[in-house]
Order: C-alpha cells, then structure tokens, then sequence
C-alpha cells in the first residue's frame, strides 16, 4: 500500500467511524435495548431477578389461559409490544412505553417502578421491571457495536 492509498483508507475509516458514532450506534442501542426489554415479559424477570409470582396463577379456582399465562402479558400483550424508540438524537436514544398502544399512558411506569394503581385509594403494584438501565444490556450493545466495527474495517 502506497502512503496515499493508507492514507485515503483513514480518511474513509474516519468517515465511517463517525458516521457509525453519530448515525448508527444510537439505531443500534435503541434496537438492541427495544429486544432486551421485550425479551423480559418472555423471561418473566429483569435480568435474572424473576418477577414476583401474580395471585391468578397460585389460585386454584382461576382456570384455562388466564391461569397459564404470562406475567404482564394480560389478555393482548398491548404493554410488551408498546415498548419502541421514542426518539434519537444528538447520539442518545429514547425508548418508552408508547401510550398509544394501551389506555392509560402510566401503565407501564407503573409495573415497571411498583407504583400506586387503581383508583381511589389503590394499592401499590409489585416492582416488575422490564425496562432501565442494565450491565447485560449495556455488553449486549458494545457487541453489537463492534460487530459493526468490524464490518468497518475489513472493507
């Protein structure tokens, strides 16, 4: 490789780099993070903290699907497939649970945090945290993030 091939192959690496940083790396953040979070209501767990068991599937009298199925799938699994990216831009993503996708625009906050529900007084949900900050999540994004890179630099 003569000097001006090398350096025409960095200035394209230079290129590339940034536009994999500013363009795609927050698309495949945003992407990787919309599966991991669906992924929990398969799991029934954040991570590998298991979810607490719901009092449906532990009561002998609730029969048929509704005694078999998932934790927070409810009868449309409206608040799994609301996950979705809000928003990228200035190299950050934004995911959230869309309100559109189900009535009540707090729903989903408050399976995820363990809030108050219901009306009137209420009661406090159990913490089911399907959505946040994660170490598996984060290596999950630096892989695929490197897979990129190296797509990059083998051209």
């Amino acid at each position: 490789m003569s000097p001006e091939q090398f350096q025409q192959e960095l200035n394209r690496l230079q290129t590339e780099f940034k536009e994999l940083f500013a363009k795609y790396a927050p698309t495949i953040a945003g992407k990787t993070a919309v599966s991991y979070f669906k992924k929990n209501f398969q799991n029934e767990a954040w991570g590998r903290v298991k979810w607490q068991e719901v009092k449906r599937r532990t009561d002998p009298h609730v029969k048929g699907a509704k005694a078999t199925r998932k934790i927070l799938t409810g009868e449309t699994g409206d608040l799994a497939r609301s996950i979705e990216i809000k928003s990228i831009s200035n190299g950050q993503v934004v995911i959230w649970t869309s309100p559109s996708a189900f009535s009540k625009e707090p729903y989903g906050r408050v399976h995820n945090e363990g809030l108050r529900a219901g009306r009137g007084k209420g009661f406090i949900m159990p913490k089911r945290q399907f959505m946040g900050e994660s170490e598996e999540l984060n290596a999950l994004i630096i892989s695929e993030i490197e897979r990129k890179l190296k797509q990059i630099t083998k051209q």
